[in-house]
């Protein structure tokens, strides 16, 4: 059975990650407000999970690893709605194949209806995910509680397996998204990943990776700008790094109609390797992104594999990088593994998972939210200590204000906890 980690850590990083009726804590910071809205206890309970999304009356929607019933290899998760004023309640519990297991991520259309992606469950019995733990499901949550597996991932060539991020709704409604393995190969293969649509009913491979100058092995999810899909693949391109979960350090690609599109290639040095994080864009159509690796190179956190705590960078539309800022695993930060958001005066945020406050956590640091403007200027804006939140994941924007997510942190302990934030940059 494979497990659908990445080479970098994150899924790993994922698994480490007393409900309170008013905020927890409010910390000032540079001028920004910092309040945790929601924070889980862990001891087999609900945890925060790596992404949440936020619907048009301000509750946020989160997919929890801990919670529901026990699967195969553990708890198998669980969908919370957490209200504006701090209150949690559970919308779904997982039971496993043929339902779900281990959620990523949540998305609400305009509706109110709810699509995610599990990454194991559904009906597949193939022999790579494991005979009891399925190959993941793509679903939704109707707003009267309804839920649907809309496909169970099978077993390639055909179809992809393993999906580690959640969808993307498209103005028809047509669903967008990735899965780390399956796609063309041989029989019995596991193959290199897939990006996948779901209209009428019908899910459809759009695009097998190759693990070539192409990428391999996309952890991430989609943007689609103008008709055309953007997205990383965490290995492929022409880079030098080498691991067991494949070779290459990632790319950037385009999907359009006439088909898949290397915008760039990593290669492990100051431009950074290993993205594992989905896109934005600007309206001049330049995307920005994060990798793990790569950048600073004396930064190591992960001895045996490339070096280096990641970038942030920009890439033109004719694929011409350049790095916004290089972590150094110190005050900064360190593995950026989430999306950047941007305002609109053009300052980005981010979240970088170790670094800050290196006393937490055994010196690596409990993570960091960071500020880069529109002159290109790094700040931190917030420090994690532990007792606030550690290992921030997804952020993003809700009005002039940031909401966020960590995989462990606040009274519950470092791990399998986590917190809902707000903060007011």
């Amino acid at each position: 059975m494979v497990s659908g980690k990445v080479w970098c850590g994150c899924r790993l990083l994922v698994r480490w990650a007393i409900s309170l009726s008013i905020a927890l804590l409010t910390v000032p910071a540079w001028g920004q407000t910092y309040r945790v809205i929601y924070a889980f206890t862990g001891q087999n309970k609900l945890s925060a999970g790596s992404a949440i999304t936020r619907d048009s009356l301000g509750n946020l929607y989160g997919a929890s690893i801990e919670g529901g019933r026990m699967c195969a290899a553990g708890p198998c998760g669980a969908i919370y709605k957490i209200s504006p004023t701090g209150k949690e309640t559970t919308l779904h519990e997982f039971s496993g194949p043929p339902d779900g297991d281990y959620p990523n991520a949540v998305v609400v259309d305009s509706k109110g209806t709810m699509y995610g992606t599990t990454n194991y469950g559904g009906t597949s019995t193939f022999q790579y995910c494991g005979p009891d733990y399925g190959c993941g499901t793509l679903f939704k949550l109707t707003t009267s509680g309804k839920y649907i597996v809309l496909h169970s991932f099978d077993a390639p060539p055909g179809d992809g397996i393993l999906p580690e991020a959640g969808v993307i709704v498209g103005s028809n409604g047509t669903l967008y998204g990735t899965t780390v393995y399956g796609g063309t190969g041989t029989v019995g293969s596991e193959g290199d990943g897939t990006v996948y649509e779901f209209a009428n009913n019908q899910e459809t491979v759009l695009y097998s990776f190759a693990d070539g100058t192409d990428g391999g092995l996309p952890s991430a999810g989609l943007l689609l700008r103008d008709g055309v899909l953007y997205g990383t693949a965490q290995f492929g391109g022409t880079g030098p790094c080498v691991t067991t979960f494949g070779g290459g350090c990632g790319t950037v690609f385009k999907l359009d109609k006439n088909g898949e599109h290397t915008l760039y290639e990593f290669q492990d040095g100051s431009d950074g390797a290993s993205p594992a994080a989905s896109l934005i864009a600007d309206d001049a159509g330049n995307l920005y992104g994060t990798t793990v690796l790569g950048g600073d190179l004396n930064c190591n956190l992960s001895p045996g594999n490339p070096p280096g705590c990641g970038v942030a960078f920009k890439l033109t539309p004719t694929g011409h990088e350049t790095v916004l800022h290089s972590f150094t695993g110190s005050t900064d930060g360190a593995w950026p593994s989430n999306a950047l958001v941007r305002d609109a005066a053009g300052n980005l945020y981010g979240t970088a998972y170790y670094g800050g406050t290196l006393s937490c956590n055994s010196g690596l640091g409990c993570g960091t939210i960071f500020k880069i403007d529109a002159s290109g200027n790094f700040s931190v804006i917030h420090t994690f200590n532990g007792q606030d939140g550690a290992f921030p994941r997804a952020l993003i924007a809700g009005g002039t204000r940031l909401y966020g997510v960590t995989n462990g942190g606040g009274p519950g302990g470092l791990f399998l906890t986590g917190v809902i934030y707000e903060l007011v940059p």
